[in-house]
C-alpha cells in the first residue's frame, strides 16, 4: 500500500473545521447505488467531543484540493476506551434525502423530464439541476403513495434513456454515459509481475441474467387527443446468447411502442452488464496522469483491444496507506441508445458485443 501524498490527502470540511488525520476512511462513488456513501474514523482525546459533529451537518470531502463529494452526516458514533476516544462518522451525498423521503403525490400530463424532476427534488432542498433531454414530454406521469423521491426521478430518467447521479458539488445530474472519451489509464496485472501497476484483480463472469430475447408488454395511457392502446409490445434479441432463454416483462403504462422496445433493449443490456465484472485495486487515488479516479472513465487492461467502463470507485485509506478499488464493466453497453459513442473506424474501438472473448489473459 502507498503512503498518502498531499495530492491524495483526504479532508473532511464541516462547520468551518477541517479534519484530515484518519485511522481509516472509505469514500464510495457508484453509478448504480442511489446515494454514494462515505465513512471516516479518527482518534481524539477522551475529553474532546466536538459539538459540530452531529447528524445532518453539511459536509464536503476533498482529496487534495479537489472536491469529491458534498452531503450530510448520517450517523456519529463514539467509542471510549482507556485513554482513547474513537469517533466514527458516516454520511451520504445529496441523493440521501431523495432516497429516504417520499415524493409528492401527483398526476400530470404532458410534463417534461426537467419539470417532473423539479417537482420532486426542489421541495426536498435540491436546487441545482443539470438535465439532458429537455424537449420531450411524457404523456402521463403518476406518482403513487409510498414512492420515494429517488424512485420517481430514476423512473423518469430511465424512461428518457438517461440516469440520475450527483456531482461532487451537489448538483443532481441526469444524463447518459459518454463512450467517446479516451481511456484515462492502462491497467497492468500480469502473473510474471512485469510492469504491474495493479495490486490485485478479480474477473467475474456469469449468465444468470442473460436472455436470448426480452419481450416487454405494456398499455398506453390515453389523452384528450388520442385513445389509449391496450396492447403494446417491444421485443429485443441478443444473438450472442446461443440457447433459448426468453423473458417476458409487464411494464404497466408506457407512452409508445418505441418505449416498450427501449425497455426490452435495456433489459438485455443490463444482463450483459451483470454478466461481466472486473474488480481491480490500485495504489493511491489517481491515475498515472494525476486524474482522480471517478465513475464514467474508461480504461484498458494489459494492452487488450477492449476498453472497459468504470462504474464504481472506492477510495480507502488511513494508517495503513491509500488504495482505490475500481469496478469495471463492458464498454458501450449501458444505456446504448442515448450514450455518446465514437465512430467506428480502422483505429476506433468497437463497443462491447456481448461475447466473452476478453479479459482473461494476465
Amino acid at each position: 500500500m502507498s503512503t498518502p501524498t498531499d495530492a491524495d490527502r483526504v479532508t473532511l470540511h464541516i462547520a468551518g473545521h477541517v479534519h484530515g488525520d484518519w485511522l481509516k476512511y472509505s469514500i464510495d462513488s457508484d453509478f448504480f447505488t442511489p446515494a454514494d456513501g462515505w465513512s471516516v474514523s479518527l482518534g481524539t482525546p477522551a475529553t474532546a467531543l466536538p459539538e459540530y459533529l452531529q447528524p445532518w451537518a453539511e459536509v464536503q470531502i476533498r482529496v487534495g484540493d479537489e472536491l469529491v463529494m458534498s452531503g450530510r452526516v448520517d450517523r456519529v458514533r463514539h467509542a471510549f476506551r482507556k485513554g482513547e476516544h474513537v469517533l466514527d462518522i458516516r454520511g451520504r451525498d445529496g441523493a440521501a434525502v431523495l432516497l429516504d423521503c417520499s415524493a409528492p403525490i401527483f398526476v400530470s400530463r404532458e410534463i417534461t423530464l426537467p419539470e417532473a424532476v423539479a417537482t420532486v427534488a426542489r421541495p426536498l432542498g435540491i436546487a441545482e439541476l443539470d438535465i439532458a433531454g429537455r424537449d420531450a414530454a411524457f404523456v402521463k406521469v403518476t406518482v403513487e403513495p409510498g414512492m420515494s423521491a429517488w424512485e420517481v426521478i430514476q423512473q423518469a430518467a430511465e424512461a428518457s434513456g438517461l440516469w440520475p447521479w450527483f456531482t461532487p458539488d451537489g448538483t443532481l445530474k441526469i444524463a447518459a454515459p459518454d463512450y467517446t472519451t479516451p481511456p484515462v489509464a492502462a491497467l497492468i496485472m500480469r502473473l510474471d509481475g512485469k510492469g504491474n501497476n495493479v495490486i490485485d484483480i478479480e474477473i467475474d463472469k456469469g449468465c444468470e441474467r442473460r436472455y436470448s430475447e426480452v419481450t416487454v408488454l405494456a398499455q398506453g395511457a390515453g389523452t384528450e387527443k388520442k385513445k389509449s392502446k391496450n396492447a403494446m409490445k417491444g421485443k429485443a434479441t441478443d444473438p450472442n446468447v446461443k440457447w433459448h432463454r426468453p423473458l417476458i416483462v409487464s411494464e404497466g403504462c408506457l407512452d409508445s411502442p418505441g418505449d416498450a422496445l427501449k425497455k426490452a433493449k435495456k433489459r438485455l443490456a443490463d444482463g450483459v452488464m451483470d454478466s461481466f465484472t472486473i474488480t481491480a485495486k490500485v495504489r493511491g487515488h489517481r491515475t498515472s496522469d494525476g486524474k482522480l479516479w471517478e465513475p464514467g472513465q474508461r480504461v484498458t487492461l494489459n494492452g487488450d483491444k477492449h476498453v472497459y467502463f468504470l462504474t464504481r470507485r472506492t477510495f480507502n485509506g488511513g494508517r495503513d496507506g491509500t488504495t482505490t478499488t475500481l469496478v469495471l464493466k463492458p464498454d458501450g453497453v449501458w444505456l446504448p441508445d442515448t450514450s455518446k459513442k465514437g465512430k467506428r473506424g480502422k483505429k476506433g474501438k468497437k463497443p462491447f458485443s456481448g461475447s466473452w472473448d476478453y479479459g482473461d489473459k494476465l
